[in-house]
């Protein structure tokens, strides 16, 4: 279990289950509600409500490199037979060698109207490419480009956005505490989703996860 990331990934014995504990409150977390997966929502202050979705922008490993988040629950996954070598030398296979999402799409600027203006200002509108794969749950899965915010280019952000029922506490039709934390349970579905959607979504991704999966599983045929 690693509390690096501020998330703690743990593999439950009395359960048989891999449990994510998830900061809903926190201001600097990449942990969020938001309404319909849209509109943010201050759990504090705000009834939670059925509409409400956990949006986690979930990484793989540290500036150190060490495994967390993704990375953690990919290892508790088949360490505990959650998800088998097949399944993840499988989806390697069918995704290591095509085109990734941030060297195929790209983020564009478009003139609202020719004679639209807004004080003077013409008014744009900035599109933003987005890869979205719903899963069996309610949960949904995806993948938003970026502007690099350092550097030249775009990075791609995987997300993985999971109904508020589907979470415990019940936090429906309640405010939250100040450091209020859930419990998510990641299954097969989800953790093969995530792979997936790491694998395609950049050169970089690509080559770290499976560099990790590789690490996990030792060889694939």
């Amino acid at each position: 279990m690693s509390s690096l990331s501020g998330i703690k990934c743990k593999w439950d014995e009395s359960e048989n289950q891999i449990k994510c504990l998830l900061p809903i409150t926190l201001p600097t977390s990449k942990v969020r509600i938001k309404r319909r997966g849209l509109e943010p929502v201050a759990p504090r202050k705000i009834r939670m409500s059925i509409e409400d979705f956990i949006e986690w922008q979930i990484s793989y490993k540290d500036e150190e490199g060490r495994l967390v988040e993704f990375g953690e629950i990919l290892s508790i996954a088949y360490n505990y037979g959650i998800i088998q070598r097949d399944d993840i030398c499988l989806v390697i296979k069918e995704f290591k060698n095509t085109k990734t999402f941030a060297e195929t799409f790209y983020i564009t600027r478009e003139i609202f109207s020719q004679n639209s203006s807004f004080y003077g200002f013409k008014i744009l509108y900035e599109k933003t490419p987005i890869l979205h794969s719903d899963l069996s749950d309610g949960c949904y899965v995806e993948i938003v480009l970026r502007h690099k915010q350092k550097a030249v280019g775009y990075q791609p952000m995987i997300y993985i956005y999971i109904p508020l029922r589907n979470v415990t506490p019940n936090l429906i039709g309640r405010t939250a505490s100040e450091k209020q934390l859930v419990i998510w349970i990641p299954r097969k579905e989800h953790v093969l989703e995530l792979l997936k959607a790491f694998i395609i979504a950049s050169e970089t991704h690509r080559r770290d996860i499976i560099d990790i999966c590789l690490k996990v599983v030792k060889s694939c045929p």
